[in-house]
């Protein structure tokens, strides 16, 4: 063979294709109706929960009551505004004193919609119910759970809070600091900060934690630059301005103790759902 001849490549000829074809061409033609179907019912299926989803929204905008979130949750059952119709039963037990029935309807909120958006508010709400029959420890319990497993939803600052509330009741006055501190540091931004901030310092007063306040860099170098002696040779005076720390150091100190009640958040939490 001669170094300038090809070498020639087999071509699929017509004749292969019509036999490929002629061999499994009803397998293609099955394959291809049956990937069809699938997506016809995948299509026909997500318009279908769309429609029921969108229906189930209505019918929860409408209801206003027990028995009608009842027929919400019966008519549209694994929807999102069955999960919220639910949540709103519990809640209105639980306004009414029902503490019993509202426990039992939040323990199937969370049996039958664990994967609802606002799952985190069942456990609140048996943590709430708990405090409000007196059973501390299951409140600490379930306020303990929403503010460690979903320490990233909107109860958790609450949750933790109100950890701390009840600890220092107990007379685990060191725990419930750790509690209020917890919360300043995870949520500095949130409204539940601002309140452990009044007790963490009412705490700290109270336990005779308190950092004496040190004077600052400013006050320390314009006292050890000034003279010794005062222009007349005599000692200066004992309160004088130079011997004061600066306003910046006297509001940093940690504040006195107080008496006042710090407000106390409401302990049923209203799921003021939107539809």
């Amino acid at each position: 063979m001669s170094s300038d001849q090809q070498i020639s490549v087999p071509s699929l000829t017509a004749v292969q294709v019509e036999l490929f074809w002629s061999r499994h061409g009803k397998k293609v033609l099955l394959g291809s109706a049956l990937v069809l179907l699938i997506l016809i019912g995948i299509g026909a299926y997500l318009g279908y929960q769309a429609v029921r989803n969108s229906r189930a929204a209505k019918a929860f905008v409408g209801a206003h009551d027990i028995k009608g979130w009842e027929k919400v949750i019966s008519r549209y059952p694994g929807t999102i505004a069955a999960g919220n119709a639910s949540l709103q039963i519990a809640g209105a037990q639980a306004a009414s004193g029902q503490y019993s029935e509202s426990d039992k309807s939040y323990q199937t909120f969370i049996k039958d919609y664990s994967g609802h958006p606002l799952f985190v508010n069942a456990l609140f709400g048996l943590a709430s119910n708990a405090e409000a029959e007196g059973k501390t420890d299951d409140a600490l319990k379930y306020y303990s759970d929403v503010s460690s497993r979903y320490n990233s939803s909107y109860l958790a600052p609450m949750a933790l809070y109100n950890h701390g509330r009840l600890t220092e009741k107990s007379g685990k006055q060191k725990e419930a600091l750790q509690d209020f501190e917890e919360v300043i540091r995870r949520y500095p931004q949130s409204t539940m900060a601002a309140w452990a901030r009044k007790d963490a310092d009412r705490l700290t007063a109270k336990l005779g934690l308190n950092v004496q306040a040190q004077p600052s860099p400013s006050v320390t170098a314009a006292s050890s630059a000034a003279p010794h002696n005062s222009p007349t040779g005599s000692a200066t005076p004992q309160g004088s301005p130079s011997a004061q720390a600066s306003p910046s150091v006297q509001s940093s100190a940690t504040p006195a103790s107080t008496t006042s009640a710090t407000p106390q958040p409401t302990a049923t939490p209203r799921s003021t759902l939107e539809p």
